[in-house]
């Protein structure tokens, strides 16, 4: 039962991973365009309810297209792209295919949203498999303090534990900030010779303005090893409440104090993330793009509301496992 109930999960993750593809252009490719011009549709076959183009109908044209530069072509456009009946539609070919020349928003968003979604698929599959499948236990070197499963779930979380898992979450939450935040920023049609943005004034809002994706993937890579980080805090912290004054006596000396230089920076960034975002963006700019702008002050404040909430000391978080 719980095998299939992984199962169905991986694969309702599977359609909503190709039905994002689909809707949000992520074949499209490259944001620049190689040539803009308008079709209009000739043939186009109806596309699913339900298939590898996920959820949903949608049709796969070719189309006669008109180009800027006055020549004309047959092309086959993917599905989610063009409907029938439809008739000079502005579109663009990339380096990679051809698609409506309609938003480039979902650049950097989608791609995100596809991975996700991906590695859910890939992790529900698996967890399916392994439910059907026992696994073999190897024989482990026996360890000084071990500690069983059990141990770890009945040990507290202690507030150091608590910050490391906030900081891994808030590194997944960063990566989709950066997503949603990249929309506004997309939110114009592709053209020959490079890419112009409607609101050019993000690029001046960001504390830290790295190429597309680039910070999504850096959020997400220290996510995990703080993740694993945590994980191994907590274990550890089992074995204090286990083998208590013993365990302890092995350990190197431990710091008296904790420094409040760490935080102090961190509110300063929030207050230099919040001004700089003030002064680039434009009174009139809409809600969406403020909201886009204040990316990295919404992230570094949520740094610092989590780093001060959890604050403790290394001797108070040893003296409340040792009661234990």
């Amino acid at each position: 039962m719980r095998a299939l109930a992984f199962g169905l999960a991986a694969v309702l993750a599977l359609l909503a991973m190709a039905t994002t593809i689909r809707t949000t252009d992520v074949l499209l490719g490259d944001v620049d365009a190689v040539r803009v011009g308008v079709a209009t549709p000739t043939a186009c076959s109806e596309r699913g309810p339900v298939g590898r183009w996920g959820v949903g109908t949608s049709y796969g044209c070719t189309a006669d297209v008109r180009w800027d530069d006055k020549t004309t072509q047959h092309v086959r456009f993917q599905p989610g792209q063009l409907t029938p009946g439809q008739k000079d539609v502005p579109v663009f070919v990339s380096t990679r295919a051809a698609g409506v020349n309609d938003s480039a928003r979902w650049f950097l968003a989608g791609p995100l949203a596809v991975v996700a979604l991906g590695l859910l698929a890939l992790w529900m599959a698996g967890a399916a498999v392994l439910s059907v499948v026992p696994g073999k236990k190897s024989a482990k070197p026996e360890e000084k303090w071990a500690v069983s499963k059990e141990d770890v779930k009945a040990t507290p979380v202690t507030r150091r534990v608590r910050r490391l898992r906030l900081y891994a979450w808030l590194g997944l939450a960063a990566a989709a900030a950066e997503g949603v935040a990249s929309m506004p920023f997309f939110d114009a049609p592709r053209r020959v010779g490079g890419f112009v943005s409607p609101w050019p004034e993000l690029e001046d809002a960001w504390l830290v303005d790295l190429p597309s994706g680039v910070l999504a993937g850096f959020a997400v890579l220290v996510a995990a090893m703080v993740g694993l980080v945590a994980e191994s805090v907590h274990k550890d912290a089992a074995r204090v409440v286990r083998y208590g004054q013993s365990y302890l006596d092995t350990k190197k000396s431990l710091p008296e104090k904790t420094t409040w230089v760490p935080t102090a920076v961190i509110a300063a960034l929030v207050v230099v993330s919040i001004v700089k975002a003030s002064i680039a963006l434009p009174s009139h700019a809409p809600v969406v793009v403020w909201l886009a702008g204040g990316r990295d002050a919404a992230i570094l404040a949520a740094l610092l509301v989590i780093t001060v909430s959890t604050r403790q000391s290394v001797r108070d978080m040893l003296g409340r496992l040792v009661r234990n």
